[in-house]
């Protein structure tokens, strides 16, 4: 890596307008979207189809939609994720990664995005796990969609109180006091938002085995859609950032 490169953190919040942002925000978006759309089509849509056999059995389900157009709604859905994931990621890394305590760019927009995952995927999905067709829970879809709104901005107020408190106390002490007082923090944020929500069960009327292989390989794609933002993110802002030349004369 070039010195230029390393040093390209600072420039990318001064020399970056917001469609600059925008543009890499979407290319990004673009490459993990289709990346996530191959890993669904690959790896959990099969599962879903296999699912969908056990959901007809199930009084007032819906009737199975063609495998075409699932096939079609699953890499379209993703890519669409994708690209709005990425501008939200996009613009918070560039107003946030300043305060990551690393030097390596690479490493601050790889944090960043384990942060998004550990928010927007991992805390989400201990409340409201991801389920393939074939489950009956006890909450409407409203409901559940409000839920998950909730934590995820439960999550995003514990990652705030955890920087703050981390780069705190690690400027007056050490790391490791800001690093357990910041997770005591988020833990104790999360579980308070926790306890004001309804109790959620889910009934499977599928094998328990192809439940639980949906839900980790579920989590897996989305950690590899994460994973590939945080890489992605800061080649593509310097190949959007313009380029002054300057005049020698």
């Amino acid at each position: 890596m070039t010195y230029a490169t390393q040093q390209a953190s600072p420039a990318i919040k001064d020399s970056l307008d917001l469609i600059s942002i925008l543009k890499a925000g979407i290319v990004t978006g673009m490459v993990a979207g289709t990346a996530l759309g191959g890993l669904l089509l690959l790896f959990l849509t099969p599962i879903i189809l296999e699912a969908e056999t056990y959901e007809i059995q199930i009084p007032d389900s819906h009737p199975l939609i063609p495998r075409n157009i699932v096939h079609f709604w699953t890499f379209a859905g993703a890519i669409m994720l994708g690209i709005l994931y990425s501008i939200i990621f996009t613009f918070v890394y560039t107003m946030v990664q300043h305060g990551i305590p690393v030097k390596n760019v690479g490493f601050k927009s790889l944090i960043l995005a384990l942060n998004g995952f550990l928010v927007a995927v991992l805390i989400p999905s201990l409340y409201l796990p991801p389920n393939p067709p074939g489950m009956v829970t006890s909450l409407s879809v409203i409901i559940r969609q409000s839920i998950f709104i909730a934590i995820i901005i439960a999550g995003i107020l514990a990652s705030i109180a955890f920087w703050i408190i981390y780069l705190r106390l690690s400027r007056k002490y050490n790391p490791m006091p800001g690093l357990s007082i910041g997770a005591i923090a988020f833990v104790v944020i999360i579980i308070t938002a926790s306890l004001l929500f309804p109790p959620n069960s889910n009934i499977p009327s599928i094998p328990s085995d192809l439940l639980w292989k949906y839900r980790v390989e579920s989590l897996g794609a989305m950690f590899a859609f994460w994973v590939t933002m945080g890489v992605m993110v800061n080649t593509m802002l310097e190949y959007f950032r313009p380029h002054f030349r300057i005049s020698e004369n």
